[in-house]
């Protein structure tokens, strides 16, 4: 089962990325369009988690973090975008995908054991992310892109962090009700955030379609990576879930776009799946 919701977990993660990519690189050209996309994107989740709120209580605990967790993830998404549609996707998706560091880590101050090889793990798998993730000469990297995909990885850091703040806490079965509070709390943001003077601020059918599906994705992942960011300890959900993503995504890179892998991106890609196979297996 558990294995079950990591593969759902990585592939619609995947699939975002591949959406988030194209759609800033051509369609959301502001920062209101930007904006207005995202509040698609978790208004739809909000409404999804909406229909499982029968069956759970709300707490002030799960209100207070759910707010928190919807601002951080609202910011997350936010300068992720902005980094895309600045700079090169693979360059972009590894700053965030090393965010992993912040929740690995934290699991020490959560009472689980600290491994020493897992710990030695996880910068391994770095350094073949880094390997497999190979800058073009044609790639720009500007001070915007670097500021961004800072912003990004701080925000993506702490979205994992929260996860298991609630997660470790008597209210961990509130998980509907976290993700509805932190969804509509984003949904909120992002709509009042967008509320500028554009004369090109209409979104077209093409937006509002991947909108909706990013929506669905969104929806999935939250829900499946808080209950697992429950069941799992930190050095091994983060490093597997984040370090899977961006693996496939350089393969899918591949594969969709026809680009050809370098021999030292293949040895990043190799390195990375057998350090994640030895994530899981080593104690």
């Amino acid at each position: 089962m558990i294995v079950s919701l990591i593969i759902v977990s990585i592939s619609t993660t995947v699939l975002q990325n591949y959406f988030f990519n194209t759609l800033s690189k051509t369609k959301l050209k502001t920062a209101s369009h930007l904006k207005r996309f995202n509040a698609l994107v978790y208004l739809v989740g909000a409404i999804m988690f909406g229909t499982l709120l029968t069956r759970e209580s709300i707490s002030v605990y799960t209100t207070l973090w759910g707010i928190v967790f919807g601002l951080v993830c609202a910011l997350a998404s936010f300068y992720k975008l902005c980094a895309l549609s600045e700079g090169p996707m693979h360059i972009t998706l590894l700053v965030t995908t090393s965010s992993m560091i912040i929740p690995t880590l934290s699991g020490i101050f959560f009472g689980e054991r600290f491994s020493p090889a897992k710990f030695a793990l996880v910068f391994v798998l770095i350094f073949f992310i880094y390997l497999s993730i190979q800058e073009s000469s044609s790639s720009r990297i500007n001070k915007k892109w670097f500021l961004f995909s800072l912003l990004s990885f701080i925000f993506q850091g702490a979205v994992g962090v929260v996860q298991k703040i609630h997660q470790t806490s008597v209210h961990k079965s509130e998980i509907s009700t976290f993700l509805f509070v932190a969804f509509l709390c984003a949904t909120v943001f992002y709509f009042f955030g967008s509320r500028e003077k554009n004369k090109d601020t209409k979104p077209d059918k093409k937006s509002i379609f991947c909108g909706l599906l990013c929506g669905g994705f969104t929806f999935t992942m939250n829900f499946i990576n808080l209950k697992l960011s429950g069941i799992l300890p930190s050095q091994l959900f983060f490093p597997l879930v984040n370090g899977t993503v961006i693996v496939l995504s350089s393969i899918m890179s591949a594969i969709v776009f026809k680009e050809k892998l370098s021999k030292r991106q293949m040895s990043g890609l190799v390195g990375g799946i057998i350090t994640l196979i030895a994530l899981c297996l080593v104690p």
